[in-house]
């Protein structure tokens, strides 16, 4: 017994396809949730930071004091201090609320609290926006 297509069956599944590629791709390029790597410090700030109201989105780079113990293979003492976690010397924060100072002095004591670090240790600069361009 042979089945036949049927115009609605026919007209059915290009739909159902084309609403399968638009739910993907909505769902992956969904602007309003910004993804953060929650899983290293830097993510954990970053995502925090975002939510303050007026910091909008934010990328946080940390500066490691270049005087830790490097790995060598000759010493044991150096591989097991290898292992420590390195200190933040120094903090760079871009945000696109940065260019209002108010929110820039809000950020600069929230980090300078959070992370035990002195105020002069910290960077903040505005983001550049894409109509900025020239």
């Amino acid at each position: 017994m042979e089945k036949k297509w049927t115009k609605q069956k026919l007209i059915f599944i290009p739909i159902a396809v084309l609403a399968f590629i638009a739910y993907i791709s909505v769902t992956l390029n969904d602007p309003v949730k910004e993804q953060y790597d929650t899983s290293s410090e830097e993510g954990r700030l970053e995502h925090t930071l975002s939510q303050i109201q007026g910091v909008g989105q934010v990328k946080v780079y940390f500066h490691y004091d270049g005087s830790q113990a490097t790995k060598s293979k000759d010493s044991l003492l150096d591989f097991s201090t290898s292992n420590e976690k390195q200190a933040v010397s120094g903090l760079l924060v871009v945000s696109e609320g940065a260019s209002d100072p108010a929110i820039q002095k809000k950020l600069l004591e929230t980090i300078s609290r959070v992370m035990q670090m002195p105020t002069h240790r910290i960077m903040i600069v505005p983001m550049e926006n894409k109509g900025d361009e020239q």
